[in-house]
């Protein structure tokens, strides 16, 4: 049933004090905004039980009631029922992200680049986890047309993150959303990928450009994309409407581009590599201890897209000792992310929280697609986040104790659990997955999630 929103907006005006008791009255994505003469006269309780409303904030000097993200309805509705004179018009999207610490702005950002597009995360990831049991199940699946035009669906997402990452950033950021594409579409151009994938020396007027993979990367396009805003912002204020429209966006790709290959990308390189040697000066020492580190750090570095740094270590173990002991002890990972997602769906009340993170927890499990979790569920709520880092460096103990090798390259799942127990020292695998899934789902149930950290109005509203 659509809303009254005549209705709604006179009810909140009668419940904040009345006419006679507002200043103006603002909106933004969610939430009108008023400025009152006095709160006291407003009754919080009353405003909560209007139909229409999700829940009433005080801050910034203002009295808030979120609506959803219908709000413009709302606000249009009662700008008629108090008059013209009354209007402040739309606030920045960002404005209650310039409160609170630095973890929670982050967490905050995160979220709202990420949230827009769960659903294509949730569908590539569910499709692969079908391909997967079907490629179990029916020998010689894997190697029909069927199957890889299938998997190119569910791969073609991951595969191409980058892009819609700076399609959703950009609607963050306010900025132009093709432009953005502009921006990081040279990240996964054919003649950088082919470079890279040779070795082929690049340089840039003779400064040199370290070539790195950004398939799949996070961390990157999401950062251009903020630069490319403040570049924006900054040529507009510096440049009349007519110069901007024939250079402006020119110049954005002039400085970004360079910015991009040469700077952003090696920079999480380095940052990794530099992590991995460390790793494994302390690994050398004290397996365990290393182990844990490493596992622990894990999900972090997925999410800067560091781990990509461990790669070359990987194939050169694999390459010279025939098999690989440092990939494994990240396999707590899967697990772990899935079940914090768990301890997240069984414990909330919230009927949109469980649609979400039902498959999303499957999807890790069955699949080994993590992102959805990670950035859909459980970076959203931060707690679920740490408890799934504590409890994927706990799941590399066996995995070190055994000195688990790596013969193949597997997926690492639930399905392909079979196949990575026959692995020398394979029966820490299954230990291993347990202890990552049980702990992070039953440590997220009773410390790491109750319903009152939902503050997203999609989940909020009606």
């Amino acid at each position: 049933m659509a809303k009254d929103y005549k209705a709604l907006a006179a009810s909140v005006i009668d419940e904040v004090g009345g006419k006679d008791n507002i200043v103006s009255v603002t909106h933004c994505v969610t939430r009108l905004r008023f400025v009152l003469k006095d709160e006291s006269k407003a009754d919080d309780a009353s405003v909560k039980k209007i139909a229409g409303v999700i829940d009433v904030v005080h801050g910034n000097n203002q009295y808030q009631v979120v609506i959803g993200t219908d709000v413009e309805n709302a606000y249009d509705a009662a700008i008629a029922e108090l008059g013209s004179a009354f209007a402040g018009g739309e606030v920045p999207a960002d404005d209650d992200q310039k409160k609170g610490n630095v973890f929670d702005r982050f967490s905050e950002t995160v979220s709202g680049i990420f949230f827009p597009f769960m659903g294509g995360f949730i569908a590539t990831g569910m499709l692969k986890a079908l391909l997967i049991m079907l490629s179990n199940f029916i020998p010689g699946f894997s190697q029909t047309g069927a199957y890889t035009v299938l998997y190119a669906g569910a791969d073609g997402f991951m595969q191409f993150l980058p892009f819609v990452l700076a399609v959703s950033a950009a609607e963050k950021f306010k900025t132009n959303k093709f432009v953005a594409l502009a921006v990081v579409f040279p990240m996964l151009y054919t003649t950088i990928t082919a470079a890279y994938a040779a070795h082929t020396p690049l340089d840039f007027f003779g400064i040199p450009v370290t070539l790195v993979s950004y398939a799949s990367s996070v961390i990157p396009p999401v950062i251009m994309t903020w630069l490319l805003a403040k570049l924006e912002k900054f040529l507009k204020g510096h440049m009349n409407q007519t110069l901007f429209s024939l250079f402006g966006y020119m110049i954005c790709l002039i400085v970004l581009v360079p910015v991009e290959l040469i700077c952003v990308g090696p920079i999480f390189q380095i940052a990794g590599t530099f992590i991995a040697d460390a790793i494994l000066a302390v690994y050398n020492v004290a397996p365990i201890i290393a182990g844990m580190i490493f596992a622990g750090l894990w999900p972090i570095l997925i999410i800067f897209g560091a781990h990509a740094a461990f790669t070359p270590i990987v194939l050169n173990n694999m390459a010279t000792l025939g098999y690989d002991w440092l990939s494994p002890l990240s396999w707590g990972c899967n697990f772990a992310m899935a079940g914090a997602c768990l301890g997240v769906f069984l414990k909330t009340k919230n009927l949109k929280l469980k649609e979400l993170a039902g498959p999303n927890w499957i999807t890790a499990l069955l699949a080994g697609v993590t992102e959805p979790a990670i950035y859909g569920v459980n970076l959203k709520f931060k707690k679920p986040f740490v408890i799934a880092c504590i409890a994927s460096a706990a799941a590399s103990v066996p995995i070190a104790v055994a000195g688990l090798q790596r013969t193949a390259f597997i997926g690492v799942n639930l399905i392909t659990m079979p196949a990575l127990f026959f692995f020398p020292g394979g029966w820490a695998a299954p230990v291993c997955a347990a202890i990552g899934f049980v702990g992070a789902a039953v440590g997220t149930y009773l410390f790491g999630f109750d319903d009152s950290m939902i503050t997203d109005p999609a989940l909020l509203e009606d």
